[in-house]
């Protein structure tokens, strides 16, 4: 009985691709000991890569390359006959270069039906078959799920006829297929982009195709790209020593010229003319960009439906040499001009042509003009550097193949975000085309002044309120840059109040952009700019009231930038004085809501100081005085309920930190609440990512105080919610993130009520966070607290011997790699101190008995990483140092921090466990153990 194969998944090709070429590349014992130093630390990494080795050996099991084919030559071919370990079915093509034919494996080792390529004889010269088989080799390790994989390579022994023995794929031609079903342009370019996938992982490993047209690109009927053919032309080079030593490994480098062989001129240089870059033609170096070139004629043929550099809509009339010289020197018709150019019948189908023309016009102009451009310095130089444009454009994203304009980013904000900024739309573009304009005549002369004040006034106000909640304040920069530099270049004393106050609010804005972009100083000195103007503006009118708000606007900027600089003196001075003069505001509020929700603003900002600062309890009742503001102006003002949902977070958090669970799960129930009577929230995905949010913040204090079934229905439904949320936006990796947080949470409940089967549920994580640490293992909250909180997981569940020796060595290089950060420089947070702390708790306990010295480092490790939370009285660090003195034979200094997490409502299992640990103890001491 067969065993069925396993599942990759292609997700983590990013991950497995370089280190199945690193394993190939070893010898089998060296091999051997890399898989299993992987499987130690990642077992399913391992069995990926164990399942890809076996498959290919079986492609290698009749030791292919040494054992050549019958020697026969193309004429003596026919159905039936027998060709090594394969029998001929049919021919399936025929060309200049030779015929393929479909073929079965029929020795019995195993099933399939690859396609043969029989090349004509002459296309490799004397000497040439040990080249031909070494580069065969290389190729065959060309592994993509795009790429047809060559199986074989090598010379028929009597007629020494080249073959190649490939993967058999059924399917059409790109561009057959995107015709015969009607693929619209969008349909297109996604399909395009699997084509650039599989370049751009040949690319990588210096491989060159070097022949790209759509008859080497074929679409299955379930819609899968295969390329054929890949590097055949390497393979057909020709082979002197110095060649070979330039073009080894497969690096695809070209002959000159010069020393272009018989080889190259019978082969037609191995090159398609039609597809072909100026520098094939000429005889030129090949590089990636070569590729690049042919990729763009597809793309343009397959968006216009003719080719590039054709004269008219049929150019199969026209001469090599006209040909030659249209590759060359004739530049091709804009995209969207040779569509809307093509010929139409009817009234209808003009009408069509002209809509297609639309949509091509522009961006996708200038991405298909780039990648054709005859030097190819000044195409893109890669297939990823092509699909990452077009990835651009499929997100209504700017380009990088055009200057970055404020009129083209503005654009490009507009076409993603229609409806937030439908209302401001031709003040927009007004203002991306006439600010520099406007701002220059406001310096020379009085009269335009308010014309140019005008358009910051509209930059700041409507459109800012737009910009916001979606985040995108930098697509402004342009234009703000001008709007600071025209106020910058006024007298500040001689302006009036007006011009002061925009002036501030320019600053503002430019402040945030700096902000954002992580440039805090620069932020900082914008924000104390701002200040000094609205300070003027109050000492004219101390009893204004809009002077009064102005300047607490710049005050909580100042103090915001000094909290992210980790400047707490000064950002807690400039928090009260904001909250001051918030307070200043309540009487002159009548009918000015926004005053009024300056005071929840303010204490909520003060709020979070003073938790992050230990004083929680100041901070709760902060938090609760805002609350009572948000709760009150919501019924009015739709908007502060986002505000009111955040200060309920925030309550929790500091109940939480006071140890008061109970307390904090109320305050997440009701957050819960004002989310359910959000109208159409299951329409906004914002409102949707905020409820499974809530759901989870529920859970949490559910499991906190002990009630795990009604906390693992609570994490249930925050993990449905969010993964709904993550299949509508795959390529979100923080949504992802957030999704395995929440899911190793519901794991950390399931393994504490046990009888479940957290199979599924870990190798989903452990594939996740793997796909997230593959594309930047350098995220401290990815690498520090994701894959922490794994460790721990995987600590309570793996029990085998097995699993435990692989598990120790997983844990003790994260605790290198953390340790190496810190001592870097990297700063980690409360919540990051408790994982790493879990991690050492449990390490140790995983050595046990047998190497007790290396344990009880790790315990006392943990006890000192915690030292200043528990001084705190945080529960659940309070929780992890009992448990490590307890590991430590420091029984009493256990049981005095139990008795604390005791007077509590913390019932974690950290806590439950420790509880147990302690009845069984003597009163005394007792014997350190590695078994919880």
């Amino acid at each position: 009985m067969s065993q069925a194969k396993r599942i990759i998944n292609k997700a983590r090709w990013p991950e497995l691709s370089p280190l199945l070429d690193e394993l190939l590349d070893l010898d089998l014992s060296a091999r051997a000991s890399r898989l299993m130093a992987l499987h130690r630390q990642d077992p399913e990494l391992a069995a990926d890569l164990a399942e890809l080795l076996a498959r290919q050996a079986k492609q290698e099991a009749a030791d292919y390359l040494a054992t050549p084919l019958l020697g026969l030559a193309a004429h003596t071919l026919a159905a039936g006959q027998l060709v090594g370990a394969y029998t001929l079915v049919r021919e399936i093509g025929h060309g200049g270069m030779g015929a393929v034919w479909l073929a079965r494996r029929t020795d019995g080792r195993f099933e399939g039906e690859v396609a043969i390529k029989f090349l004509s004889a002459g296309l490799v010269g004397p000497g040439d078959a040990g080249r031909f088989a070494r580069e065969g080799q290389i190729l065959a390790r060309l592994a993509h799920p795009h790429i047809a994989r060559l199986l074989d390579a090598g010379l028929a022994a009597e007629s020494k006829a080249p073959y190649l023995v490939l993967e058999y794929i059924a399917g059409q031609p790109i561009d057959q297929y995107c015709d015969s079903r009607g693929l619209d342009t969008r349909a297109r370019v996604l399909l395009f982009r699997d084509v650039l996938a599989a370049v751009a992982h040949a690319h990588t490993r210096l491989i060159l195709h070097r022949d790209l047209k759509p008859s080497n690109i074929l679409v299955t009927a379930n819609g899968e790209v295969k390329l054929l053919d890949f590097g055949i032309a390497k393979l057909l080079e020709a082979s002197d020593e110095a060649g070979a030593a330039a073009g080894g490994a497969g690096t695809g480098s070209a002959t000159s010229a010069g020393a272009a062989s018989e080889l190259t001129q019978q082969a037609g240089r191995a090159f398609t003319p039609r597809y072909a870059a100026p520098e094939q033609v000429q005889g030129s170096e090949v590089t990636t960009a070569t590729d690049v070139y042919a990729l763009g004629v597809l793309l343009y043929l397959l968006l216009s439906g003719r080719h590039p550099t054709a004269t008219n809509d049929n150019d199969a009339n026209t001469t090599p040499l006209e040909r030659m010289r249209g590759i060359v020197e004739v530049e091709p018709k804009k995209l969207s001009e040779a569509v809307r150019g093509k010929s139409a019948e009817g009234k209808a189908q003009d009408l069509s042509k002209k809509r297609a023309a639309r949509e091509l016009r522009g961006d996708l102009d200038t991405i298909v003009a780039k990648a054709l451009k005859k030097v190819p310095a000044e195409r893109y130089a890669n297939a990823a550097a092509l699909s990452e444009e077009l990835r651009r454009w499929l997100a209504h994203e700017p380009i990088s193949a055009r200057p970055d304009s404020a009129a083209y980013i503005l654009s490009k904000f507009v076409r993603r975000h229609r409806v937030a900024v439908a209302a401001g739309t031709l003040g927009l573009l007004t203002l991306s085309v006439s600010i520099g304009v406007a701002l220059r005549q406001g310096q020379e002369a009085q009269a335009q002044r308010a014309q140019a004040e005008g358009l910051i006034e509209f930059m700041l106000g409507d459109l800012r309120k737009k910009l916001e909640p979606v985040g995108r304040l930098d697509v402004l920069d342009a234009v703000g840059e001008k709007a600071l530099g025209y106020y910058a270049a006024q007298q500040t004393g001689r302006l009036d109040a007006d011009a002061l106050g925009r002036r501030a609010r320019a600053l503002h804005l430019m402040g945030q952009i700096a902000q954002q972009r992580g440039k805090l100083d620069e932020a900082s000195r914008m924000y104390d700019a701002a200040a000094g103007s609205t300070a003027e503006l109050l000492q004219r009118a101390p009893k204004d009231g809009q002077r009064i708000y102005d300047h607490a606007q710049s005050v909580f900027w100042v103090g915001d930038a000094a909290r992210r600089q980790g400047q707490a003196e000064q950002a807690e001075k400039q928090f009260k004085r904001y909250l001051e003069l918030a307070e200043q505001l309540g009487p002159l509020a009548a009918g000015k809501p926004d005053w009024l929700a300056e005071r929840a603003h303010a204490r909520g900002n003060l709020g979070i100081l003073q938790l992050q600062a230990g004083q929680a309890q100041a901070a709760l009742q902060n938090f609760q005085e805002a609350l009572l503001v948000y709760e009150d102006l919501a019924k009015t003002q739709a908007d502060l309920r986002d505000q009111q949902i955040s200060t309920l977070g925030w309550i929790s958090r500091a109940h939480q930190y006071l140890g008061s669970y109970t307390q904090a799960l109320a305050a997440d129930q009701n957050k819960l609440a004002v989310l359910s009577g959000i109208p159409n929230r299951d329409q906004d995905h914002l409102m949707q990512d905020q409820e499974a949010n809530a759901h989870h913040d529920v859970s949490r204090s559910l499991f906190f105080t002990g009630n795990n079934e009604a906390a693992q229905q609570e994490s249930e439904k925050a993990v449905a919610q969010l993964e709904l949320l993550t299949a509508a936006d795959t390529s979100n990796l923080d949504t992802l993130e957030r999704l395995c947080s929440l899911r190793l949470g519901l794991a950390e409940i399931r393994v504490a009520r046990g009888g479940q089967d957290l199979t599924p549920l870990l190798n989903q994580l452990k594939t996740d966070i793997a796909l997230l640490l593959a594309t930047d293992a350098k995220q401290m909250k990815w690498q520090g607290s994701l894959r922490g909180r794994l460790l721990w997981l995987r600590a309570q569940i793996e029990r085998s011997e097995a699993q435990v020796h692989a598990l120790s060595a997983e844990m003790t290089s994260y605790m290198a790699d953390m340790q190496a950060r810190i001592q870097a420089g990297t700063r980690i947070n409360k919540d990051q101190r408790l994982i790493l702390a879990r991690v050492e708790l449990s390490l140790g306990e995983l050595l046990g008995s047998s190497e007790v010295t290396e344990a009880k480092l790790h315990w006392q490790a943990a006890v000192e990483r915690l030292r200043a939370d528990v001084t705190k009285s945080d529960a659940p660090a309070l929780a992890v140092t009992a448990l490590a003195h307890f590991r430590l034979n420091a029984i009493e200094e256990a049981r005095r921090l139990a008795e604390k997490l005791e007077a509590s409502s913390y019932r974690h299992p950290d806590y439950l466990r420790l509880r147990t640990l302690l009845q069984k103890a003597p009163t005394s001491s007792a014997q350190p153990t590695g078994k919880p």
